[in-house]
């Protein structure tokens, strides 16, 4: 093929433009610092860009928000940290008025002090951060606090604020004002107890506070130690504490019925018990210790020893010295003089059960007992002294009642508080009833009844009055109607112990308070007295050092306790989340350290090779300049051209 100059022209045109295009490519990459500056020059590296740039864009609005929820975060707990102090500041001035040792003029001065203390509560439930007020939920433009005269208002609403702080995540950054100042941290009436007293009606099932008794075994067994009788007891199958003392069933007919009748089972005198009634029937016999007679004081068995004589050769000493009971009395004086020939002299308990005869069945011998000196009393503390003729009865001996009751494999005696060795009447264990709907007020205080009056109920800015002194309130239910229906939204309740009424405010935003009416203290002796928030309380605790109140003062000591530890939950709260924010923050800084370091290696231009290969493009360019110029000789006609 022919190769002609135009041919040739065209083509060093042609690697001229490469040349140049090459060349001014570089001098942009060069100048912008880029290797990206059009999507033709990479696609895939656009594509790329632009994803990283998107993610860079989202962490940088990430970061903006982590730091405004660290802003929050802060604010509440700076607030929180004051709220505790003077909460805690309160609670010292509480301590101190608590105390005897002041007066009226003290604690009027310390009711400014908490006053000021309230006073400063509010201002802090009203903290702003950039314009907006942090505890009213969404209403960011309403005050979250509003103080009357009885109480404290939330005026915010219990919205939850989030924002979101990673791709995935949101967090609530936000505390509820109804939340921090007017929580639940305590219940009225929670640990009260009204003294149910046990009465005939009373179930057994309802004893120890719904534990109830062993009735599984149902069975315990009754000793006379005087008598050496025992009879087993079954209660396995009575309903009531009545069914106790059942006339043909009861406890007391199973005792007759095997032959112990100096012990009786009642109800006790505190209300709240049984009582063993010792009768002290003055019966012995064989098994009777010594320690016993004689109302306890026992036998003088030091040395132990009497005579028998007929005044004049026969001295007979009886030594009952290793003696521990009647039996054993009898045993050594039949046996003694059955020795000295004189077996037809027996000791015996005569037909009374009382107390020792001693019968001479010839009715000739003469004999007569006493002790050997008369600084010794061994045969006067057994009743003996005088003549034989020819029976000597002896004196009563007049022994303690002894009565044991032990189990036989089951609780049952236990549960019924009576178990144990009793030498006299023995008032059993509480059997802490279960206070029940139907018990009656009169039942209560351990059957000596309460007289109620008029409790006072703040709720917010809502006042009421109750009475509860009506004569036609007669149970623990009519209490409760009485509260329920009062107009004011709280629930009235018998407390999870069934031991007291316990009162829980329904309005989460208002402060809740029980107190006295005047010189009433129905609200103190139904345990009821007091207030369930830490703002009521403030307002509780100013009104009792108002009115030198020393006991309220001592009462709120527990629920201030409760108040700072409910505010150090909020803040650990607030704690955990600030070092949630921290850890996300740091993601998102690594994020965007990776994200700018894959978006530099996809656009950013490398210089040194950049300079390096403009600088070789250059000698290229000016080499093909100058050989161009000696390929292409223009001629006379290209000029006249």
């Amino acid at each position: 093929m022919r190769i002609t100059n135009g041919m040739i022209a065209d083509r060093v045109v042609f690697n001229m433009q490469r040349s140049i295009s090459r060349y001014m490519n570089l001098q942009t990459r060069l100048s912008t610092g880029r290797i990206l500056n059009k999507p033709s020059d990479d696609p895939i590296g656009v594509q790329r860009a632009l994803v990283y740039r998107t993610e860079l864009a989202k962490n940088e609005q990430y970061s903006k928000t982590v730091h405004q929820a660290q802003s929050w975060m802060g604010t509440y707990d700076m607030v929180l940290s004051d709220l505790k102090n003077l909460v805690s500041n309160a609670k010292e001035i509480a301590v101190a008025m608590a105390n005897g040792n002041y007066d009226d003029v003290t604690r009027q001065g310390s009711a400014e002090e908490v006053s000021s203390i309230l006073e400063r509560l509010v201002q802090l439930g009203n903290s702003e951060l950039e314009g907006r007020f942090v505890f009213s939920g969404h209403r960011t433009q309403q005050k979250a606090l509003s103080v009357s005269a009885n109480g404290v208002v939330y005026d915010g609403n219990d919205g939850l604020i989030e924002y979101q702080i990673e791709s995935s995540s949101r967090m609530g950054i936000n505390l509820v004002g109804s939340d921090v100042f007017l929580a639940q941290v305590s219940t009225l009436g929670e640990d009260a107890d009204l003294g149910a007293g046990v009465t005939d009606a009373t179930l057994l099932s309802d004893l120890h506070n719904a534990a109830g008794i062993d009735q599984d075994v149902g069975t315990f067994t009754v000793i006379d130690e005087n008598l050496g009788l025992s009879v087993n007891v079954d209660v396995s199958a009575m309903v009531t504490v009545g069914d106790l003392f059942d006339p043909v069933t009861g406890v007391n007919a199973q005792l007759v019925a095997g032959g112990i009748t100096n012990v009786e089972l009642k109800l006790g005198a505190e209300g709240n018990n049984l009582l063993l009634d010792t009768l002290g029937n003055g019966t012995i016999s064989t098994t009777t210790e010594l320690d016993r007679i004689n109302n306890g004081h026992g036998l003088d068995l030091l040395p132990g020893n009497f005579i028998v004589t007929d005044g004049a050769a026969v001295n007979i000493q009886i030594d009952v010295s290793g003696a521990t009971s009647i039996g054993d009395v009898i045993t050594a004086f039949n046996t003694q003089m059955a020795a000295a020939g004189y077996a037809t002299v027996t000791m015996s308990i005569n037909a009374g059960n009382t107390g020792l005869d001693i019968t001479d069945s010839t009715g000739t011998l003469g004999f007569s007992v006493d002790d050997v000196s008369p600084e010794r009393a061994t045969a006067l503390g057994l009743g003996i002294r005088g003549t034989i003729d020819p029976v000597l009865s002896g004196t009563d001996l007049e022994p303690i009642p002894s009565i044991v009751i032990e189990e036989t494999t089951g609780t049952t005696a236990s549960d019924l508080g009576i178990l144990g060795t009793h030498t006299g009447d023995f008032s059993g264990n509480d059997l802490d009833p279960r206070m029940l709907a139907t018990t009656n007020i009169a039942d209560l205080q351990n059957g000596n009844g309460m007289e109620f009056g008029r409790l006072v109920i703040h709720q917010g800015e809502t006042t009421r009055t109750i009475d509860l002194s009506s004569s036609a309130l007669v149970t623990i239910q009519d209490v409760l109607d009485v509260l329920n229906n009062s107009g004011i939204d709280i629930t009235a309740s018998i407390n999870s112990s069934s031991r007291g009424i316990q009162i829980v405010s329904n309005d989460t935003d208002a402060s809740f308070i029980i107190d006295c009416d005047t010189t009433d203290e129905t609200a103190k002796q139904m345990q009821l007295w007091g207030s369930s928030d830490t703002m009521g309380s403030m307002i509780l605790l100013h009104t009792a050092l108002e009115n030198n109140d020393q006991e309220g003062v001592g009462m709120l000591l527990a629920n201030m306790d409760d108040s700072m530890q409910h505010l150090l939950n909020l803040r650990a709260g607030v704690g955990s989340k600030s070092i949630r924010l921290e850890g996300t923050l740091s993601r998102i800084t690594d994020l965007e350290l990776n994200f700018t370091s894959l978006l530099s290696d996809t656009e950013d231009a490398d210089i040194t090779e950049l300079v390096t290969q403009l600088a070789v493009y250059e000698n290229n360019y000016q080499a093909a300049l100058m050989a161009t110029a000696r390929i292409v000789q223009p001629s006379l006609m290209d000029f006249l051209r």
